[in-house]
């Protein structure tokens, strides 16, 4: 699994990169909050925007796939992120409130344990909440922020690449029924357990060997301040 392949990078850049895996993610031994306790009572489809602070447009599409596209195999859980700006939070709400099939929260300190039980995940696809993806073994949709940077686009198109998630494209938030399609098929999708990528789960443990490695080489010459 080369992550690098197709980016352009210059040559000497490539060298020095080395593909450790990425991070496995445990639940952490705490009870869920006793609103997300509630959220997650009947089967569901976790929702959610990361920090919030740009996540306002994927909230917006889940909501109107709700709305417009009739009744939906799954409840949604919506957790908008501490840093959504509080106007929209209170927009979210009051649509949500009218959707018997949607719930709300703003943040929960333990997310992993929200999302291990959900069915599946509907997310931007930040390097956290990706991890979080990959450890858990949930079929995801991903929905990658573009600005100010590609880092989650690049991510997601790989990921649909290897059948690891499925991307929606953020250029066509209009299309409700992507959305609804895309939750509608999470039953079916693969898990990214399904799809074999060597090392792909093995961070630590790669961090861990490439960091003896260099400690077994000889020390350099340390740096010395060179007065002007």
């Amino acid at each position: 699994c080369d992550p690098l392949e197709g980016l352009g990078l210059p040559e000497q850049v490539q060298r020095k990169a080395v593909f450790t895996g990425y991070l496995p993610r445990a639940v952490p031994d705490a009870p869920l909050s006793p609103e997300a306790e509630r959220a997650a009572d009947e089967p569901f489809v976790l929702v959610t925007a990361g920090g919030g602070g740009d996540g306002d447009e994927l909230i917006d599409w889940v909501l109107r796939a709700y709305e417009h596209a009739g009744p939906m195999p799954w409840r949604a859980v919506l957790v908008f992120g501490p840093f959504m700006p509080s106007e929209r939070q209170a927009e979210f709400r009051r649509r949500a409130a009218a959707l018997p099939q949607v719930s709300t929260l703003v943040f929960d300190a333990h997310l992993e344990a929200l999302m291990e039980r959900a069915a599946g995940v509907v997310a931007m696809g930040g390097y956290n909440t990706f991890c979080e993806i990959l450890s858990l073994d949930k079929p995801a949709v991903i929905v990658p922020r573009t600005r100010p940077r590609l880092e989650q686009r690049i991510r997601a198109e790989r990921a649909q690449d290897l059948g690891l998630v499925r991307m929606l494209d953020p250029d066509f938030l209009a299309d409700t029924r992507a959305m609804a399609t895309a939750i509608r098929t999470l039953a079916v999708q693969n898990r990214p357990s399904e799809v074999v990528v060597p090392g792909l789960m093995d961070g630590v443990e790669s961090i861990a060997r490439l960091t003896d490695l260099a400690l077994e080489r000889p020390a350099v010459e340390p740096l010395r301040l060179v007065q002007p």
